[in-house]
């Protein structure tokens, strides 16, 4: 080894140690358990509801709970704060890449997937070029949180939607989508959650874009995987352990009984940050929180999950609903069964259901009708429902299949919503199943209708049958009627001769006994 080289050497042994020394120093410098003790002082603003279950107080800047299919929130402490997910991002590429491709196409791995990422975060060891397919690097997303794997599925994304493939292309469509879902205050610039000053969400935000990720089955599997191996191929010769460091998974030290699934986060800036969903008798919640320091955020949000499920209770819309009523105006209605379709014009979802504190009843609930902004939709209205002036819940009024023009829509109480309500089937993308439903009402009176109408044509036909008004038909007349009184003359003729051979008959056998009895007498 030549002087060159011991300098090199010595001179970056130093630099690594002066690097190492000052980020010591620097964490030295910040108080985190302090700062986390200060942030439980922060105040709730679910908790100043009135008549609200009162939530813990926790050290996370951030947090929220929320029911997955209402939206309702259960907990709320600053959850529109801009704050930086770090790998929780990675369930939005996961979910776009569940929804837009198939698992079993082939992602190669690009230059830019492997080396524009930190070699010493959380990676699978890919090689530019080595391909694995679309589920592989997904496990490895969600379970390991590799970088690379994130940056390579986002591309691959990219591309099969007709993007370019780039992070930037893809970075533009997960905003697309998340403005579809709702989020406010969310700008994504990459796949994987690596820091950038721009790339920022909110607890509200994630937690929208995780009512839809853990409503889909695999990417729950995917989630709550606490191991996952890649096996050689021809594309990829290395034999990949992937192990994921999420305490709530089964068999580890927070393990959560009740958990669909969930993902970790952590860079400097965001500190600890996770997103989890979880189910239980029938309620499916979702919890996120941010800035919290380890291991609390698990810690978090099992007191959270918990506050959710022991405070809070589904109430289903149908079950308990006696506002509203929905009027066909038809008698039969337009269709495939035996009076025409039979299937109700408009219908109540009959799976909507609403979430409320333990102790509420629905008659507590107060509850407004809206009506759609968008006409192609089939949606003719909606219930909301609302318990100290938080929504706990929606009930849509839909169009079924095939509708005819005008249909009425009123409360039991007599108050009108709409007087009729016209739809435009040119414009209709109508998608509700083809149920038939019979009325049995309906049937018995177009039973009687028919019945009726039928012996009345009976009846008309045996009088015109009858009846003639030529002269010939006249003389016919005549001569069934005299034919008609000679057979009755004839017929009584008969049955008079009967009678009096019948009394004859009586006559002799009375005279022949008179005359039997006077004889013995006479003898005797």
């Amino acid at each position: 080894m030549n002087l060159k080289q011991s300098i090199l050497k010595l001179s970056s042994f130093l630099l690594c140690s002066a690097i190492i020394f000052s980020s010591i120093t620097v964490q030295a410098a910040v108080d985190y358990e302090a700062e986390m003790e200060s942030r439980k002082s922060l105040p709730i603003q679910s908790n100043e509801i009135p008549d609200w279950p009162q939530g813990p107080a926790i050290g996370a800047e951030s947090a929220i709970l929320m029911e997955m299919n209402t939206h309702t929130i259960l907990y709320a402490k600053n959850i529109d704060e801009q704050l930086y997910p770090a790998s929780t991002t990675k369930i939005m590429t996961c979910l776009l890449a569940a929804q837009n491709c198939d698992l079993n196409e082939k992602v190669t791995f690009s230059h830019s997937a492997v080396y524009d990422v930190p070699t010493d975060g959380s990676n699978m060891g890919m090689d530019q070029g080595e391909t694995i397919t679309l589920e592989q690097a997904m496990y490895g997303v969600l379970v390991g949180s590799a970088n690379e794997a994130a940056s390579a599925v986002g591309e691959h994304v990219a591309a099969a939607l007709g993007k370019e493939a780039t992070t930037e292309a893809f970075a533009q469509i997960m905003n697309e989508k998340a403005k579809e879902l709702g989020c406010r205050n969310t700008n994504f610039m990459n796949a994987n959650g690596l820091y950038d000053d721009n790339h920022y969400t909110s607890a509200y935000d994630l937690a929208l874009i995780g009512c839809e990720f853990f409503n889909n089955e695999i990417l729950c599997k995917m989630s709550s995987t606490p191991t996952y191996n890649i096996p050689p191929s021809a594309t990829q010769p290395d034999d990949i352990w992937i192990k994921s460091k999420n305490l709530l998974l089964k068999n580890r030290e927070y393990a959560y009984p009740y958990l669909l699934g969930s993902k970790t986060g952590f860079v400097s800036q965001s500190r600890q940050t996770l997103v989890s969903g979880a189910q239980k008798d029938g309620i499916k919640l979702v919890c996120v929180v941010f800035k919290e320091e380890s291991p609390a955020q698990f810690e978090d949000t099992v007191k959270l999950f918990e506050y959710g499920f022991e405070n809070f209770k589904k109430l289903m819309i149908d079950d308990y609903e006696t506002k509203y009523s929905i009027d066909n105006l038809d008698l039969f209605e337009t269709g495939n069964d035996l009076f025409g379709d039979s299937t109700p014009l408009m219908s109540m979802e009959r799976d909507s259901y609403i979430i409320v504190p333990s102790s509420v009843s629905f008659e507590d609930v107060s509850s407004k009708v809206t009506y759609p902004k968008k006409k192609n939709s089939n949606v003719i209205a909606t219930i909301e429902y609302t318990y100290s002036d938080i929504c706990v819940g929606t009930c849509d009024i839909t169009f079924s299949n095939t509708q005819p023009e005008y249909f009425d829509f009123s409360t039991r109480d007599d108050t009108t919503f709409s007087d009729s309500v016209k739809l435009d089937t040119k414009d209709k993308e109508l998608t509700s199943p083809n149920v038939i439903f019979i009325n049995v009402k309906k049937v018995i009176i177009g039973i009687l209708i028919f019945a009726g109408i039928f012996i009345l044509i009976m009846i008309l036909l045996s009088v015109l049958s009858s009846y003639s008004f030529s002269p010939r038909g006249q003389s016919n007349k005549r001569r069934r009627q005299r034919n008609r009184e000679s057979r009755i003359a004839k017929r009584e003729a008969f049955h008079r001769t009967r009678r009096q051979r019948k009394q004859i008959r009586q006559k002799r056998k009375a005279y022949k006994k008179r005359k039997h009895s006077s004889f013995r007498r006479t003898y005797d």
